[in-house]
């Protein structure tokens, strides 16, 4: 079992420049599936109201707000039709000194190993969130700038990459000097064992999706019986493991329905549904159509694109 099948493996931005900008804006309903990865993240809602979970919890956000999403944490999104919201995604060494000092000593290294966070939410009735927004708005600013830069605007391109550092350090400090920071020894152990169970189950569940999945096999993944695990595994996701496994089936599903032209019998059986009826009726529940008007749908969207 590969214990890091959660890992995102897009990669954010380029070797030398180590960061990237991601917007939404849809006229539908969006979930970003749990997910991992090693950059620090900050999430801008910035319309709408939000269902996210991070570290095992089940968060309602309304906007605007802000998260930080930091290294290996599990999180997932989902974002209603008709809000917006973007994320910048970057190395946290883009901070790093290469003379060791004390805020490299204080905040820099703390930060990277894990053993000091940030605030997991700002809400926009906090002090703090209007100075942090404007920071944000600004290092987004500078992205699309950077973007834009051909080969031949490799200074411009550097000034702005600089001005994006200048601006992720006034952040820290104001996040430090408002005492927002939190020491992890502050943060319960039994959270992030939590954490760690749970990426080896659903990794499981990832990589054996297509297969039949006994309960037993799940709990003792863990050390647990299965009558506790059950209730461990909704207490942490709010859904039975059922519930969970048929979501991820139905996205494979979902994918294989977009980019093949396999039958539906056969894509439901790849996906790990052995009775057709269930599958056609577990797709609607989740996707709110058949999944041949599924794939109808998405046709006739990209023939309109592409005219």
């Amino acid at each position: 079992m590969d214990m890091h099948s959660l890992k995102e493996n897009a990669r954010h931005g380029t070797v030398i420049f180590p960061l990237a900008l991601y917007e939404w804006k849809g006229t539908s309903d969006w979930k970003v599936p749990l997910h991992w990865h090693e950059e620090m993240e900050f999430i801008y809602f910035e319309e709408g109201t939000f269902s996210a979970w991070l570290n095992a919890k089940e968060l309602l956000i309304h906007a605007p707000a802000i998260m930080c999403v930091h290294a290996g944490e599990l999180h997932s999104l989902v974002f209603p039709a008709g809000s917006s919201e973007s994320a910048v995604v970057f190395n946290l060494n883009i901070l790093s000194f290469e003379h060791y000092d004390a805020i490299q000593a204080k905040l820099i290294r703390p930060l990277m190993d894990g053993r000091l966070r940030l605030p997991v939410l700002l809400q926009h009735t906090d002090p703090l969130f209007s100075k942090i927004k404007n920071h944000y708005i600004k290092i987004k600013q500078k992205i699309k700038e950077m973007n834009k830069c051909t080969p031949e605007n490799e200074m411009k391109k550097n000034a702005a990459y600089l001005q994006i550092k200048l601006l992720l350090f006034d952040m820290l400090a104001l996040f430090y000097e408002n005492h927002y920071l939190e020491p992890v020894k502050n943060i319960q152990k039994e959270n992030e064992h939590q954490i760690e169970n749970l990426k080896k189950v659903l990794s499981y569940i990832k990589e054996n999706y297509s297969s039949p999945i006994r309960l037993e096999e799940l709990a003792a993944l863990v050390n647990l019986n299965a009558q506790y695990f059950c209730r461990y595994f909704k207490d942490c996701l709010g859904k039975t493991t059922t519930e969970y496994i048929n979501e991820i089936r139905i996205e494979k599903a979902a994918e294989a329905l977009l980019e093949t032209n396999d039958k539906i019998i056969t894509i439901a059986q790849d996906a790990g549904f052995d009775n057709i009826g269930y599958f056609i009726r577990k797709f609607k529940q989740e996707k709110g159509v058949t999944p041949s008007q599924y794939r109808k749908e998405a046709k006739y969207q990209n023939s309109v694109i592409n005219q």
